[in-house]
């Protein structure tokens, strides 16, 4: 299917250009032959294409490739290309609703407001197959903690790790209002503090050191921090886990010209096969998969139930 549709923008770049001498990707040029249509000239591809990543993410150890991929990105698509580290979700769906990234992995609450706010398309997601694409949030606590359940967790402290985090705040919290069969207004009451510790991977470490009670994270974060080295799989237990989660996808900027995003995902289908960047792809073990934006409606309902709006979270 690609490889078709590039056929075809490429035999409409040839007539665009015809006569006119020229290669440059970004132009297109005049001097098509006297009595034809005239041609709609391509839209222009940025001169720096940035990809823009969540907190954790690129952090030392932690990294997951995400600097060679841009660069592997870069080399396919013949331009300039840039990795931007956000200081928080809000920052990266910023970051492209004015234009200062053109991609972004967003976590799937945060994608849904960027969607929203910042004309991002879900493209397609990291995983082992497409029946493997989604992930849960976890409830977790020290391993020497009394707590066999969450309810054993009343009066205690209690960490999420952002506001626009889908497993790391949403899910946790409806898994809460659910098994305690209480509303989203006394969730912090049943706690004696609720904080955000700014990451998953600051959560995992807070309960590894047992200097936190409770929190709630991602399965497939928590075993990023464990291969890390950073904690053991004997530093916590899980008291309870979630309905699955769409994976995170990565998204485009929606005013991206249409042959540069083709270029892009023909690419990024094809990234694993030659296993350069097995960092980037969970120690090799995944590959990308296209997804589409009815994929997260599952997240807009849990958002809508926690009564958990845009406006509330990005202000």
């Amino acid at each position: 299917m690609f490889k078709k549709a590039m056929l075809t923008i490429a035999a409409a770049v040839l007539a665009i250009t015809a006569g006119c001498g020229t290669t440059d990707k970004q132009s297109a040029g005049s001097g098509a032959q006297q009595g034809a249509q005239p041609v709609q000239a391509a839209a222009k591809w940025p001169e720096v294409l940035r990809l823009g990543v969540l907190p954790g993410e690129e952090e030392g150890k932690l990294s997951r490739g995400n600097k060679q991929f841009v660069e592997d990105l870069g080399k396919e698509l013949g331009i300039k290309t840039e990795l931007y580290i956000g200081e928080d979700y809000t920052a990266v769906v910023e970051a492209m609703r004015t234009k200062k990234i053109d991609l972004a992995s967003f976590g799937p609450f945060s994608y849904i407001i960027a969607a929203e706010r910042s004309g991002a398309v879900a493209m397609a997601v990291k995983a082992k197959n497409e029946s493997e694409a989604f992930y849960h949030s976890l409830i977790v606590v020290p391993a020497n903690s009394k707590a066999q359940k969450i309810e054993d967790l009343k009066g205690k402290t209690f960490l999420f790790a952002d506001p626009a985090s889908t497993s790391g705040h949403l899910f946790p919290r409806a898994l809460m209002m659910k098994q305690l069969n209480i509303t989203n207004d006394q969730v912090e009451k049943f706690f004696s503090n609720v904080s955000f510790s700014g990451g998953h991977d600051k959560s995992i470490l807070a309960i590894a050191k047992g200097t936190a009670d409770g929190a709630g994270v991602c399965d497939s974060c928590i075993k990023r921090v464990v291969d890390a080295g950073l904690v053991k799989e004997s530093d916590y237990r899980v008291l309870a886990t979630s309905d699955p989660i769409p994976q995170s996808p990565l998204a485009y900027r929606k005013d991206l010209p249409a042959d540069l995003v083709e270029k892009i995902k023909q690419f990024i289908l094809n990234y694993h096969k030659d296993n350069k960047n097995p960092a980037f792809f969970g120690g090799g073990t995944q590959q990308f998969f296209l997804v589409d934006d009815s994929k997260y409606q599952v997240v807009r309902d849990t958002a809508k139930a926690l009564n958990m709006s845009p406006e509330e979270l990005l202000k």
